[in-house]
C-alpha cells in the first residue's frame, strides 16, 4: 500500500511538472507568433512611409510628432522604451491599418531634431548614433550644420511600434532605418 502511494505522488509530481512545461512552451509560442505578426506590422509601415508621395514634406510632417527618450542626451540608445508617448497609426496614415490580433497598436516615429542657437532642424553634423548621424543627408559631399530640413536625400528614423492586449502589458519592437529619394 505505502508503494502504490509513493508511486502514486511520484507520478503525479512527474504530470504535474509536464502540464506546467506544457503550458509555458505554449504561451512562449503565442508569445513568439505575435511578436512575429508585431514585426511585420511594423516592416509594411515602414514601407507605406517609404511609399508616401509628399517626400520634401515628410521631415516637417513627423518631427513634432517626434520624442526623445528622457535622458538619452547622447541619442545613442536604441531600444523600446514604454515611457515615450506613441500615437494611432492613423495619426501618420489614415490609410493603414494593424492587425486587430495584436490589441491596441501605437506607433512613435522619431527623427533627428538638433537645437543650434534656438533653432532646432534637421541636421548633418551632429554626433547621434541612433540615427547613424553624422552624414550628409543632401548629398552635397559636405557634412555641415546647416538645417536640412527642406533638401535631404536621406532621412534617418526610428520606429517604434507598441501593442497592447487586454489584461496584458504593452510590449513594443523597435526600428532605426532611413528613408531614401528624390520624389
Amino acid at each position: 500500500m505505502v508503494d502504490v502511494l509513493i508511486g502514486s505522488l511520484i507520478l503525479m509530481a512527474a504530470v504535474m511538472v509536464h502540464s506546467t512545461t506544457v503550458l509555458s512552451v505554449r504561451r512562449m509560442n503565442s508569445a513568439r507568433a505575435e511578436r512575429g505578426i508585431a514585426t511585420e506590422t511594423l516592416a509594411r509601415f515602414v514601407e507605406r512611409m517609404r511609399a508616401d508621395l509628399d517626400w520634401a514634406g515628410l521631415y516637417a510632417r513627423l518631427r513634432p510628432l517626434s520624442a526623445e527618450s528622457a535622458g538619452d542626451t547622447s541619442l545613442s540608445r536604441l531600444g523600446a522604451d514604454l515611457k515615450l508617448t506613441t500615437r494611432a497609426v492613423t495619426s501618420y496614415y489614415g490609410d493603414f491599418t494593424v492587425p486587430t490580433s495584436l490589441g491596441q497598436v501605437t506607433v512613435l516615429v522619431q527623427v533627428p531634431s538638433i537645437d543650434v542657437g534656438g533653432v532646432a532642424a534637421l541636421r548633418e553634423n551632429v554626433s547621434a548614433p541612433r540615427y547613424g548621424l553624422p552624414y550628409d543627408l543632401n548629398g552635397d559631399g559636405a557634412i555641415t550644420g546647416d538645417p536640412r530640413n527642406g533638401d535631404y536625400l536621406a532621412l534617418p528614423i526610428v520606429v517604434h511600434l507598441r501593442w497592447q492586449r487586454p489584461l496584458a502589458r504593452a510590449q513594443e519592437v523597435v526600428l532605426a532605418t532611413w528613408l531614401r529619394g528624390q520624389r
